[in-house]
């Protein structure tokens, strides 16, 4: 059997709307690190200015982000050059991460960490914020809507989970509409399943492809 090719790459990032969390002190300094799920530097941004009005009295606020366009940034908010932002950025990229920011907040405690402690308080609490943070996979998805008699329905419903299709809706009228989410790579497999599951009663139409969290 063929197996349908995509033009677009899986990647894996942080589940929309979460944040990871992390504090991690250091002869008095105080790093608190979160990391969340972003497609534009204009979302990265937004997520900076949110650590800020939450932390007020932070002295510095490192940043970085890599977006699945390609996109990296990052900022040493005034930090020792080369010390805070690039271990942030390199703690995403480490893990292979994309549409990803992570944003730093530091409460200076009084005592120079020197540039190499900046850089190992800076991963480690990078790192840890976005270990706390629920990774899932975005990947290539074709829309499938199945049409079905009423009798179907239900043995179908109850596979479909198990085929790897996600129902996003299910109509009901003359016949049973389903419009379903399907792995790009499953998707001539799972319509032959269907046709042969239903004997061929069941109507099937192929969609567009995007990238979908599943």
């Amino acid at each position: 059997m063929l197996r349908m090719t995509s033009t677009l790459k899986a990647y894996s990032t942080v589940a929309p709307s979460e944040v990871g969390e992390s504090l991690f002190e250091d002869r008095k300094s105080q790093f608190f690190g979160f990391a969340t799920h972003v497609e534009s530097a204009e979302e990265a941004i937004e997520f900076r200015h949110r650590i800020i009005e939450r932390i007020p009295a932070a002295s510095h606020y490192v940043s970085a982000w890599v977006l699945a366009d390609g996109t990296e940034f990052f900022s040493d908010a005034k930090e020792p050059h080369g010390s805070a932002g690039l271990p942030t950025l390199n703690a995403i990229k480490g893990r292979e991460l994309k549409d990803v920011a992570c944003v730093v907040a530091r409460i200076f405690g009084g005592t120079l960490l020197g540039k190499g402690g900046l850089m190992r308080a800076y991963t480690k609490v990078a790192s840890d914020a976005l270990d706390a943070a629920r990774i899932v996979q975005r990947i290539p998805c074709r829309s499938l809507e199945v049409t079905i008699p009423y009798q179907l329905y239900e043995p179908l419903n109850n596979r479909l989970a198990t085929w790897g299709a996600h129902v996003d809706e299910t109509e009901f009228a003359q016949d049973v509409t389903l419009r379903l989410v399907i792995p790009t790579e499953n998707a001539s497999e799972l319509v032959e399943r269907i046709r042969d599951f239903s004997n061929a009663r069941a109507t099937c139409s192929l969609g567009t492809e995007k990238l979908r969290f599943l």
